[in-house]
Formats: C-alpha cells, sequence, structure tokens
C-alpha cells in the first residue's frame, strides 16, 4: 500500500499538482497522470495500475513501467512511502 507523506502540502494547478515538501522546502510538479495517481492514494500499486489502464487506455505494460517511474521518484523524494 501507498500512501502520502503526512507533511507533503499540495496545490492543485489545474493542469498540474504542486507538491511540497513542508519539512525539506522541496517542490516537485505532477503532471495530469500523475495528479490522478496522487488523488486516488492510499491504494495499492495494483490498483494505481488498474486506474492509469482505465483512465488513459495504456497497456498493462506501459502503465507498470510509467507506475514504477512515477512511485520511484516520489519515494526517493520522500513524499509517499509504501507500508
Amino acid at each position: 500500500m501507498w500512501t502520502k507523506e503526512a507533511n507533503v502540502l499540495e496545490t492543485d494547478l489545474g493542469d498540474e499538482m504542486v507538491l511540497m515538501h513542508a519539512g525539506l522546502g522541496e517542490m516537485f510538479s505532477l503532471n495530469d497522470s500523475g495528479r490522478v495517481i496522487w488523488q486516488a492514494l492510499p491504494a495499492t500499486e495494483d490498483t494505481l495500475e488498474q486506474l492509469l489502464i482505465t483512465t488513459y487506455g495504456l497497456d498493462a505494460d506501459q502503465a507498470r513501467a510509467d507506475l514504477r517511474s512515477l512511485l520511484s521518484e516520489l519515494a526517493h523524494r520522500t513524499l509517499i512511502h509504501q507500508h
């Protein structure tokens, strides 16, 4: 299960989602598909993958690759964690 870190502030600007890690003072911008994933949290990786497939018509391999790339980047920036 992936969840948002508690100290992350978010601002939805319509065409992008801006996240700020309050503890680190770093900002991160998400595109539309990243915003869809962010707003679905907390969720399992399988649920998030299905969301990408349904929302954007991706095949399973592409959805999985895109999702893992995004989750890895968000986790690296301590914006999300898995438990």
